[in-house]
């Protein structure tokens, strides 16, 4: 095991230079990188290796094959310290190891952040559709142990790869799973995105309404302006609001008019968010 090279000082920083000029893993770069701790190596390849060329980054995955480094890092991913903990994850990632997806899943619900960050960094790196339906459904989880922002993160990273899971969620879920649901479609976009953001804007939950309107404003659905006129109709101020903000962030220089009556709102929230819109449109003109 890895475990047992622990005999001899070296330099991680020259270690570090050396490795991101090399062309291959040579016999004595494997040598140096024996002589460290399984958390030093991760922290080595993490910082060098967007600077590796596909030669050596190959080799490395060779090797940490070799040494028995994979089980290294899970354990340290299961019991180290979080620091450790969260070096492990990232590093499981981007050295590709399927093997990790099920303990980087449990790390999203690490009781550290930082450990939650990387491990959906890791999860990021891999992109293995392994993971598409548990983080699908934990959205729809009343108390779920992973945080949405970190399910988020991944699920955007599959890009329109995850609407298959995410999008029948839409018509079976709770209120709060569906918000959750049209806030990580409006991370992702696309083409396909597009009409059940508009959809939702007719739901009958106003919360869900309120949530589509900002989502299509921050996912720059520009093609998406007329609907959210008819949306500063709507009964709900939070809705109003929700689509003035959204018609602000988009640019829709014809929604001017319809801002400038928004300003008279009984609302205040509607009437603040009109405001700011009004003024976005003028620097846009």
């Amino acid at each position: 095991m890895f475990g047992g090279w622990f005999k001899k000082n070296v330099d991680p920083e020259r270690l570090k230079g050396e490795l991101s000029c090399a062309a291959r893993l040579t016999p004595r770069l494997k040598r140096l990188l024996r002589h460290l701790r399984p958390e030093q190596v991760a922290e080595i390849i993490l910082t060098c290796w967007p600077k590796l060329c596909p030669g050596i980054q190959e080799d490395l995955k060779a090797w940490i094959k070799e040494e028995e480094l994979v089980e290294e890092w899970l354990a340290l991913l299961k019991k180290g310290p979080s620091r450790v903990r969260a070096l492990a994850a990232e590093v499981l990632g981007i050295t590709g190891q399927g093997r990790a997806v099920g303990p980087l899943l449990c790390a999203l619900a690490d009781r550290d952040e930082s450990v939650q960050i990387a491990a959906a960094a890791g999860l990021s790196f891999l992109r293995d559709p392994r993971c598409l339906e548990p983080l699908a459904l934990a959205l729809t989880e009343p108390r779920g142990r992973i945080p949405p922002a970190r399910i988020a993160q991944v699920l955007t990273a599959f890009g329109e790869a995850g609407l298959p899971y995410l999008l029948p969620l839409l018509e079976r879920s709770s209120e709060e799973a569906i918000i959750r649901i049209v806030e990580v479609l409006a991370c992702i976009g696309g083409p396909q995105v597009l009409p059940h953001l508009i959809g939702a804007l007719k739901a009958p939950e106003a919360a869900v309404r309120t949530a589509a309107a900002r989502a299509l404003g921050e996912a720059g659905f520009k093609e998406a302006g007329d609907k959210l006129l008819e949306a500063l109709e709507d009964e709900d101020p939070r809705v109003r609001s929700a689509a003035a903000y959204a018609l602000g962030r988009l640019g829709h220089l014809k929604a001017s008019p319809y801002l400038k009556r928004a300003l008279e709102d009984p609302s205040w929230q509607v009437r603040i968010s009109a405001e700011a819109a009004l003024k976005t449109l003028e620097a846009v003109r």
